[in-house]
């Protein structure tokens, strides 16, 4: 009896021990640092889609993430290039930013933001779920500088607002100045419609077009409300020139040492928060569009016959981007473009 008792306790001790080795490895791969800046107030879209993640993350790995946001770049003095060099150097593990702007890492990222190319947020989304090989391979090379691309977030489509007339065709523009980011492809494009592009940084606008130094801006309907940039306008044009995008990226080696099974449920839950992100932005857009209405903004509503003597105009801004991007991809890009209308 006293054997046996001595060889229960045995086999206990024994299991205990593998056990606690077990849950110590277990535990090992498990406990995850995720954190997470991006240059947007907390009170934004994409604070919004990061909180989806970081909380959706955490159901399913209870007590093993360890994860905090830092909305309005907190650690990096609200410099979005910053921001790509602490996630590639792992200070923070996860960020995003628009697609125009990541193209000052990989040029042929423009041409997602091709002027009059699609519709609206959902059909940017309808292109990008057909996974085009030539995206990923713009992606990959993100890759190379220790940014992988985990999703892709809808943003909302550039909007023109003016102080003088309503514009509806062509001609109704010309000459006129507006202010636009420092970038190639919108001071292009508005050369193409004929009117003059003035690059200024976004904290000018107010006093740009309150000083008359230009018309008007090109915008989402929410950023003209957040920086009450409408209360110098009076006409909206609501066309949605240009789509926009964000790229959600984590540091590459730190994504390539995470377990199977986070990888893909991290994967899974990025893919989920797009459409959050999208319902939010969608949300954001009427509540700004109402607001500026009842300020006394007059909206002209664009649709897809409107558009058509416009992108007629746009022969160099898309020279340029097929220049970029070379004929091949930009002939895959406007036939899926086409194809997803």
């Amino acid at each position: 009896m006293k054997r046996i008792t001595v060889l229960l306790l045995v086999m206990v001790l024994a299991f205990s021990v593998v056990f606690a080795q077990g849950q110590g490895e277990t535990g090992k791969k498990e406990q995850v640092k995720m954190n997470i800046q991006h240059n947007l107030p907390k009170t934004e879209t994409w604070q919004v889609g990061f909180e989806f993640i970081q909380s959706e993350m955490m159901k399913r790995f209870p007590d093993q993430i360890s994860s905090t946001i830092y909305p309005n770049g907190q650690l990096a003095n609200n410099n979005w290039a910053t921001i790509f060099e602490q996630t590639q150097e792992n200070v923070v593990q996860m960020a995003c930013e628009s697609q125009v702007t990541l193209a000052s890492l990989v040029p042929e990222l423009f041409s997602l933001s091709t002027p009059f190319m699609f519709e609206n947020m959902e059909h940017v989304l309808r292109f990008m779920d057909q996974k085009p090989a030539f995206v990923d391979q713009w992606f990959a090379k993100l890759e190379t500088k220790n940014l992988k691309v985990i999703t892709y977030w809808p943003r909302a489509p550039r909007q023109l607002l003016n102080s003088v007339r309503p514009i509806v065709v062509p001609s109704d523009i010309e000459g006129m100045r507006f202010r636009v980011p420092a970038m190639d492809l919108f001071v292009t494009t508005f050369q193409a419609m004929k009117a003059n592009p003035v690059p200024l940084p976004s904290g000018e606008i107010y006093t740009a077009m309150q000083l008359g130094t230009v018309s008007g801006e090109d915008n989402a309907l929410s950023t003209v409300y957040s920086t009450r940039t409408y209360e110098q306008g009076k006409y909206m044009n609501v066309w949605n020139y240009m789509g926009d995008g964000v790229l959600v990226v984590v540091n590459k080696d730190w994504y390539d040492g995470l377990s199977d099974e986070f990888r893909t449920a991290l994967l899974e839950v990025a893919a989920d928060s797009t459409a959050v992100v999208l319902n939010s932005t969608i949300e954001r857009e009427k509540i700004a569009r109402d607001a500026m209405s009842k300020a006394g903004i007059t909206f002209t509503d664009f649709t897809p016959e409107m558009k058509k003597p416009w992108r007629a105009l746009m022969d160099p801004a898309y020279a340029a981007i097929k220049k970029t991007i070379g004929e091949k991809s930009w002939n895959e890009l406007v036939a899926l473009a086409d194809a997803t209308r």
